[in-house]
């Protein structure tokens, strides 16, 4: 190919010539209309680029909501076997095309408390209403220190009982024993406090019954026990950075329409043995009728009604008053290991020791859209209790969030009469909306400056419906420096699993506020900590190099009111134990004895459940830790996976469920001479099957949809951030059209420069 310039006689300009030869002729072609083409040709593709980034955004489920917002995550949960809504099972055809709900005919749950562990037997029996052979999947949340340690399954009169095993392997062994037609289940630790049963396998018109047992340590605060059982989750918002990671699991956000008729009635039942005399039973969430038995034992029964399954149940109960320290000290004793819980009150404060410091308090208050209704009302109400508790030598700040984060101030202030009324007026006036972006919030309350002057102080004020809870926790304990970080847990159904390890990470303490009508007690309670001193720098000696303690040393801060929760192993039970730490500053010694210890189940499964979750904990901060210059990246993922692998080995040792090890159960041989002798291979059927999906219940006092918003575009208001995406994603792709012209016309520049 060679270039030759023709002249115009009209004009007097050169004009570029291309000729391309060939085997006959040669075509002769002006370059300008070549050179116009190409552009018309650049243009059309760029603005058919342009056009479909815009469609496929448009179409994306976090932009729009098409739907209603409560179901944004349905189709989702369709196509996935570990979304399922708590208390429903999905019932899918064999083929694995279609998933449908069989009805939930009852949810009973058992508990048995002893002193301070529960003991509880989750009783689920649902049926298959179809003409189907099907698998049943249904996922449950739990309390966020549980440990679940057994499955049941009974399918008219077989019983299938669970095995331990790695995730991986029970995953292997509930397939190939649902291909060959036999009733097999698995149960698997799901995310965070969530858990998932699949139950293959289910004949047309068969009732099955689930069964799985959970322990837990009680808490104690406020001279009050208290459980929790969780019925409901609140749907959680998952900013868009934390998909991209490669540990991220999807949150279930199945729940019921907002006009739909409630389901999922619960029965529960309490075995009450506390121990101490009993006084003041109380429940702030739900009406029970109970039956005495004497000073210590009492036996509660909550009626499964489904208009009250959208809340957490909560039962609390206070002691006596005694001159007897508090001290509770459990052993059990297993293959020649001794396993002990100690629980002793610690000594107190005086009620009129106060701090003598000042302080500076941050209030940090949610208004995002999960907070409507009920939430933002109790949520207000303890921003302004605690103003009104401050004095005037006090700083204080106020930040707000949602998608975003900001101050009322830029600096703390004085609390001044006119400050304190000013930041009123603000709190009044903020309305609940939008996303619940934490991590910006923790950021303006945490990274104040430090003055050693003062006592810094961060209250976060909050539902916790979020799914990002391993980066919070991170981001707190990189950016506490000498704060301290207290969560208030906001509304009927608070994720509890962040307001505890947040606080634990703040090395604070966590309060739950259920009703409006416990602001009051429960906010005052918690400023009445603040001023107090605080038990730091926390040791237990049990005179045993080789005994283990968990939580580890130095154990956590404790506040007016906590007792002292402690688990150890040694080969020998220790007769004493001695406790140590500073109470606001000063020395402070308790020798407790052991030697009356009281024989009690589940002691080691306490232990094992710390041990599990001490290495969790490793697992994951070895996880998210950079590779330093002193160890190869092989030598980083090396020591990950040996964490990894005495978590399983310990798990399955003690048969407990957790982030690697599941339970599975396969159906039992039958017994022939019992009747009980039929085919595995029986037949399974196919094809479309009756929808009849029951989703969670909407979590009492919950709002998500505003009037306003039924009016033209819907926004997933609770679930997402899209109206800010929204805006961010036309500034975007505005900055992207303009980029990509730019380029084009340096193109076409270089072009003609060399030409």
């Amino acid at each position: 190919m060679k270039y030759f310039m023709g002249r115009q006689e009209k004009t007097k300009q050169l004009m570029p010539f291309l000729i391309r030869n060939t085997e006959h002729d040669e075509d002769i072609i002006p370059m300008v209309n070549m050179r116009s083409h190409q552009t018309i040709a650049e243009i059309f593709t760029n603005t058919s680029i342009f056009i479909l980034l815009l469609i496929l955004w448009l179409m994306s489920e976090s932009v729009f909501a098409g739907v209603e917002p409560e179901l944004v995550d349905a189709v989702s949960a369709h196509n996935s076997d570990s979304n399922a809504p708590y208390s429903s099972l999905w019932l899918k055809s064999n083929n694995g095309t279609e998933k449908h709900d069989a009805t939930t005919l009852e949810t009973n749950v058992s508990m048995s408390i002893s002193g301070p562990i529960l003991r509880a037997k989750v009783r689920q029996a649902f049926r298959n209403p179809s003409q189907l052979w099907s698998e049943g999947i249904y996922t449950f949340p739990l309390p966020e220190q549980a440990v679940v340690d057994r499955l049941r399954m009974v399918v008219g009169k077989r019983v299938i009982e669970g095995q331990i095993h790695e995730k991986q392997d029970a995953k292997r062994i509930y397939q190939k024993a649902r291909e060959a037609g036999k009733k097999t289940s698995l149960l698997n630790h799901h995310r965070t406090n969530v858990f998932t049963t699949s139950v293959a396998n289910i004949g047309p018109g068969e009732m099955i019954v689930v069964e799985f047992e959970y322990q837990q340590v009680l808490d104690y605060k406020a001279e009050r026990f208290a459980l929790r059982f969780p019925m409901v989750n609140t749907p959680k918002f998952t900013p868009p950075r934390t998909r991209l990671e490669s540990t991220y699991v999807e949150p279930v956000n199945v729940i019921r329409k907002e006009q739909g008729v409630p389901g999922n009635p619960v029965t529960i039942e309490v075995d009450l043995k506390a121990g101490f005399p009993i006084e003041a039973l109380a429940s702030s969430s739900h009406a029970f009728t109970t039956k005495k038995l004497s000073e210590e034992h009492y036996k509660v029964t909550v009626d499964g009604i489904a208009q009250f399954s959208n809340r957490d149940f909560v039962l609390s109960w206070g002691l006596k008053p005694s001159d007897k320290p508090m001290v509770s000290v459990l052993r059990e004793d297993v293959k020649g290991e001794s396993y002990g819980l100690l629980m002793v009150m610690p000594p107190q404060p005086e009620h009129s020791t106060k701090i003598s410091m000042p302080r500076e308090l941050v209030l940090v208050l949610d208004v995002s859209g999960s907070m409507q209704g009920e939430s933002i009302s109790q949520a207000r109400a303890s921003v302004l209790k605690a103003l009104s508790k401050l004095k005037p030598e006090d700083r204080f700040n106020i930040v707000w969030f949602n998608t975003r984060a900001w101050k009322l101030f830029s600096h703390s202030q004085a609390a001044t009469p006119d400050n304190l009324n000013f930041a009123r007026r603000k709190i009044l006036d903020e309305q609940a909306d939008g996303g619940t972006d934490m991590r910006p919030a923790l950021r303006l309350a945490l990274r104040g400056a430090d003055d050693p002057e003062r006592l810094r102080q961060v209250v976060f004020i909050t539902d916790g419906a979020v799914s990002n809870e391993a980066e919070l926790f991170s981001e707190i304990r990189q950016n506490l420096g000498q704060s301290r970080l207290f969560t208030v847990g906001i509304g009927s159904a608070p994720n509890g699993y962040f307001m505890r390890k947040a606080a634990r990470a703040g090395r604070g303490t966590f309060t739950y506020v259920s009703k409006p009508d416990e602001v009051n007690h429960k906010i005052n309670y918690l400023l009445r900590q603040l001023e107090s001193p605080a038990l730091t720098d926390l040791k237990l000696d049990l005179n045993d190099l080789s005994a283990m303690i968990l939580p580890q040393q130095p154990l956590p801060d404790l506040y007016l009111g906590e007792p002292v929760y402690v688990a150890f192993k040694a080969s020998k039970f220790p007769e004493m134990a001695a406790l140590t730490g500073r109470l606001g500053g000063v020395p402070s010694q308790l020798q407790v004895p052991l030697y009356h210890a009281v024989q009690h189940d589940g002691v080691a499964v306490e232990w094992m459940r710390r041990k599990i979750l001490a290495l969790q904990a490793m697992y994951d901060e070895h996880g998210s830790a950079k590779v330093d210059g002193n160890e190869s990246a092989q030598t980083h993922e090396d020591k990950k996976q040996k964490i990894k692998q005495k978590i399983i080995d310990l798990a399955v040792t003690h048969h407990q469920v957790s982030k690697f090890t599941s339970l599975v159960a396969v159906e039992v041989t039958p017994d022939v001479e019992k009747g009980e002798a039929y085919n595995f291979s029986d037949n399974r059927a196919g094809g479309v099957l009756k929808t009849d999906r029951i989703p969670a219940n909407r979590p009492k006092g919950w709002v998500v949809q505003s009037k306003l918003q039924k009016q033209g575009i819907r926004l997933a208001q609770t679930a997402t951030d899209g109206e800010y995406r929204l805006l961010m994603g036309f500034e975007l792709l505005f900055v992207a059209l303009l980029i990509g012209l730019g380029l084009n016309w340096l193109q076409r520049r270089a072009a003609c420069l060399r030409a």
